[in-house]
């Protein structure tokens, strides 16, 4: 078995310099960098991560009778393995925590914005998202904890990796049994099952609200309905919309293998 527990999880990693263009045609990095630079600095790490594997010699079946002897012949020499994947949350793109994004159906980028088309504004939080990751898959997170950002943006309204993916807990299994057949050739059966308890881990969920301008914050991509139930037309993650699960690991997978080594 091994364990990873990271304990730092600072760091400026893949921010980018905020540019300002004066009327002179020179550009240089903003003042608000330092402060830009504090409110990002959270890097998006697993805290834990667990990997065990195991491997069990079944018990032989010593049978004294023809049909014993039979039975033991099936049943002996198995050999039951397995691997298990456990630990903080891991996104589609492998990372451990993700953020909320907007888009405005129209007047809504960059330069209109913070009015330079070198940095963004960002999505506003307003009240509490949840931790990033729930049993209801139409919504990973608390949607009305947010809201667009609006002109005049200094990009400052949120840090990033805010929100947690969901814990990885899967178990591979696998049992063979190897028949030798004379000298070096062995014959083996074996079968394997991926994600053999069939766990459904989300992995990736629409995490980008549409609106339509930032002076009209409807919603265009709402799970919901305005009665509170899903609407029918976004069932399927394909269509998904805001909060709701676009993907999952791999579901259980069996496969059958005959070797034959010499």
């Amino acid at each position: 078995m091994n364990y990873v527990l990271s304990l730092s999880f600072t760091g400026n990693t893949g921010l980018q310099q905020r540019l300002q263009h004066a009327a002179d045609g020179t550009v240089s990095v903003r003042d608000d960098q330092a402060a830009y630079e504090a409110l990002n600095n959270d890097l998006p790490l697993r805290r834990h991560v667990l990997k065990a594997n195991a491997v069990w010699d079944m018990p032989d079946f010593h049978g004294t009778t023809g049909a014993g002897r039979v039975a033991a012949v099936i049943l002996n020499d198995w050999q039951l393995s397995g691997i298990l994947n456990a630990g903080s949350g891991l996104t589609s793109t492998n990372n451990a925590k993700y953020d909320l994004t907007y888009t405005y159906q129209s007047n809504g980028q960059n330069v209109n914005l913070t009015g330079s088309p070198d940095y963004a504004a960002k999505i506003l939080y307003i009240g509490d998202p949840g931790k990033g990751c729930s049993d209801n898959p139409y919504a990973q997170f608390n949607t009305a904890a947010v809201t667009g950002p609006s002109y005049n943006s200094l990009g400052l309204e949120s840090g990033r990796n805010i929100l947690s993916s969901c814990p990885d807990k899967t178990v591979d299994l696998s049992i063979a049994r190897n028949i030798r057949v004379g000298g070096a050739r062995q014959l083996q059966f074996r079968l394997d099952a991926f994600n053999a308890f069939n766990v459904v881990v989300i992995n990736n969920r629409n995490t980008t609200v549409q609106y339509r301008s930032p002076t009209d914050l409807t919603v265009l991509n709402s799970q919901y309905l305005p009665d509170g139930t899903v609407d029918p037309n976004r069932l399927q993650p394909r269509n998904a919309g805001f909060g709701a699960a676009t993907g999952t690991q791999a579901m259980r997978n069996l496969q059958i293998q005959i070797r034959f080594q010499f």
